[in-house]
């Protein structure tokens, strides 16, 4: 089950591009912090032309929000269905099992954005996710639930990655679901 979340369709050669400059800052992300990642780093690492990436990002923080965007909805895909079926802890355990898949990208995006950038980059996710049907209980609004479940995730996954690593997948999946997924949605008690 595909939902989208970005309705606007571009033609093959600028989502290849995206996805080029995308893989290219991930790489970077793995070496260098942000504030020394620039445009001409990326165009080089990704095999484009400089004025390429100019005509799809204003500077490196804006690829960064795109390709924090990306992996979001990624993200969200994977564990959409079994929250749409009321299944808060299968959801839990498809979205830590995706972000363990992609564990380096995930890793060097969060090491590499700091921590300025992640508060900007949790408003961007929610925006995005905004789009996905409402889940959330009738008590709490979607916007808010939203907030609260992107700022936990990043935190749990923050700890996880870059803390306990060796931290078995079933365990932080477990932790997901209690402390984020079951109380935000409709089919949670609403209590943690």
């Amino acid at each position: 089950m595909q939902v989208a979340t970005s309705p606007k369709r571009q033609d093959a050669r600028a989502v290849r591009s995206r996805a080029a400059m995308q893989g290219a800052l991930i790489k970077l992300l793995r070496d260098f912090p942000l504030a020394e990642v620039t445009g001409a780093m990326v165009s080089e690492t990704a095999g484009i032309g400089y004025s390429t990436f100019f005509r799809h990002y204003a500077d490196v923080r804006a690829l960064l929000v795109d390709a924090v965007g990306e992996l979001a909805n990624d993200l969200a895909q994977k564990m959409l269905p079994a929250l749409l079926d009321g299944q808060a802890g299968p959801a839990a355990l498809a979205l830590i099992q995706e972000i363990d898949r992609r564990r380096a990208e995930v890793t060097a995006l969060m090491a590499g954005a700091g921590e300025a950038m992640r508060v900007e980059l949790a408003g961007s996710i929610v925006d995005r996710l905004a789009a996905l049907p409402d889940i959330s209980p009738d008590w709490l609004p979607q916007h808010l639930a939203l907030r609260v479940a992107v700022a936990a995730t990043i935190e749990l996954c923050d700890w996880w990655l870059l803390e306990q690593p060796a931290t078995p997948i079933a365990v932080v999946a477990d932790m997901l679901d209690r402390l984020v997924v079951a109380p935000m949605t409709a089919h949670g008690t609403g209590t943690i």
